[in-house]
Formats: C-alpha cells, structure tokens, sequence
C-alpha cells in the first residue's frame, strides 16, 4: 500500500514538474501525427508538385504517375493536388493507360466540372479513345477499315462532346478535325458490311445499310460507293425507279460536295499518324500550376 501512494505521488510530481516549465515541449502522442501549419503543408506540397512536374517534363512518365498519387494522398485539399490530377491524366495518356486515363478523367470531370482544365480533359478523353486502337498496321498503312470501331466512337462522341461545351476552347480545332476524319473511317466501316451483304446476295439488307450510310454519315467518301450500291442493290431487285432516284441522288451530291475531299482525307490521316509517332503524340501536358 505504502509503494503505491509512492508511485503516485511521483507521477503527480512529474505532472506538476512538467506544467511549472513553459519551455519543456509537450509529450508525443505516437498515435497522433505531428500537426503541421497550413503554410508548411502548402510548402511541401509545392515542392511534390514541382517534383513531379519535372519528372513529367523528362518523360518519366510511370514515375510522374506515382508522384502525382503521392500528391494527391498526402495533401488533397490543395490546388497543387487538383492541378496533379489534370497532369496525372495525360501521363496516363502517354504512358498507355488507357483505361486508367479514362477514370480519372471521368472522376475529375465529375468532381470539379468548373475548373479551368475541364475542356483539356474532355479532349483528353477523346485522344485516348482515338489512339488506344493503334498499332502497327495503321502505322504500315494497311487497311483497317474492318477493325472493331467501337472506341472511335466514342472518340467521336468525346470530341463531339468538347465542341458543344466548350466552343471557345483551343482544343476545337484539332477535335473539328479529328470528327471529319472519325466520320469517314466510321462510314468506311459500315460500308464493308454493305459489300458483304451485295457479295452474298441479301440486297434488301445491303439497301437499308447504304441507307443508314447516306443518313448518318453526309459528307463522308463513302457515301459515293454507298450510293452506287444502293442504285445496283435496287437495280438486283427490279426496283428501276428507286435505283434511279439512287443515280440521280448521286450526280446531285457530286454537284454539291467538295471535290478536295479524298486528298484530304489522306492527308488528315498522314498528320495524325505524324504526330503519334512524333515526340508529343499531339498534344502537350497543361500549364503548369503557378
């Protein structure tokens, strides 16, 4: 009993010993961390940040990838960790990620959809999309035309997406651009089903897919060929005055649609298939937080 009262009055001792000096510093609690000001976590956060900032701007782009996240993990909060976020996408981008780039442009247009970077992401979004599908035929220039278009679509539907919103973005131009060359290649594609449909007789289908090419796709080379099927898939059926509608329909187009058209496709195609396999694939990270 007595060793009892003497460890208690020793700790009290202490207690007391350690309240009577202003200057002794208070005890670590190793189950709290140490809290830091606000300046000093803005201060090491600009400094994780120019961090990964430099190591994006040499090309390292997997560990730009985990010094964004290092970022985002340790001070959340902070404009340097939003602007991470925007830079984190296009290293996803160019490091092809494409399914990784796509989330967190998807996670970061829903949760800020007033910064002042939402129209680079949404143009991000549609370059993912547009180039995930590349390889090495595109690159020897052999025909793809009957590759799964589904991500061009949604390409499309990107770009398209980012002229609507945001029609006084920089971004426009080259998203215009990309969208004439999208609508040929899509319209290229469905025009191989046609040719399928002709090769095995099933002109009543052939006719409703050259149908669907006119409606969806105006503009588009294809149109001309699908045109020129529509008349033969009628032609096949005894319709004479619908396949020469068809005829008079394609002499009116010729009439009215750019006669620069299949030069330019080809040399839209040259430029962007030039900027994938340039240094920047095209397009460059956003500026820098100040």
């Amino acid at each position: 009993m007595k060793s009892r009262i003497a460890a208690i009055a020793a700790v009290a001792a202490i207690l007391v010993g350690c309240s009577a000096d202003p200057d002794r510093p208070p005890p670590t609690n190793p189950f709290r961390p140490e809290q830091t000001s606000a300046r000093e976590q803005r201060l090491q956060a600009a400094e994780l940040y120019r961090l990964a900032r430099r190591t994006l701007e040499s090309n390292d782009f997997a560990g730009a990838i985990q010094r964004y996240s290092q970022l985002s993990l340790r001070f959340p909060f902070t404009d340097y960790a939003i602007q991470g976020q925007v830079e984190k996408i296009y290293a996803l981008y160019r490091n092809y990620q494409p399914d990784e780039a796509l989330a967190e442009a998807d996670r970061f247009l829903r949760d800020y959809p007033r910064h002042e970077h939402v129209a680079y992401v949404q143009y991000i979004k549609g370059l993912v999309n547009f180039d995930r599908d590349r390889g090495l035929s595109d690159a020897l220039g052999l025909d793809t035309v009957r590759r799964d278009t589904s991500n061009l679509r949604r390409a499309f539907d990107d770009f398209a997406l980012l002229v609507q919103r945001y029609p006084q973005s920089p971004y426009v131009g080259d998203a215009r651009a990309r969208m004439i060359w999208l609508r040929n290649r899509l319209a290229a594609h469905e025009l191989t089903i046609v040719e399928y449909y002709m090769r095995r007789g099933a002109y009543i289908a052939a006719a409703k897919r050259a149908e669907q090419i006119i409606a969806q796709y105006p503009g588009a080379p294809a149109t001309l060929t699908a045109l020129d099927l529509l008349a033969a898939s009628y032609d096949a059926l005894g319709l004479r005055e619908q396949a020469g509608d068809a005829r008079k329909l394609r002499q009116a187009y010729l009439a009215t649609a750019p006669r620069e058209i299949l030069p330019q496709e080809r040399q839209e195609r040259r430029g962007f298939w030039s900027r994938w396999f340039g240094s920047d694939r095209g397009v460059e990270p956003p500026p820098p937080a100040g």
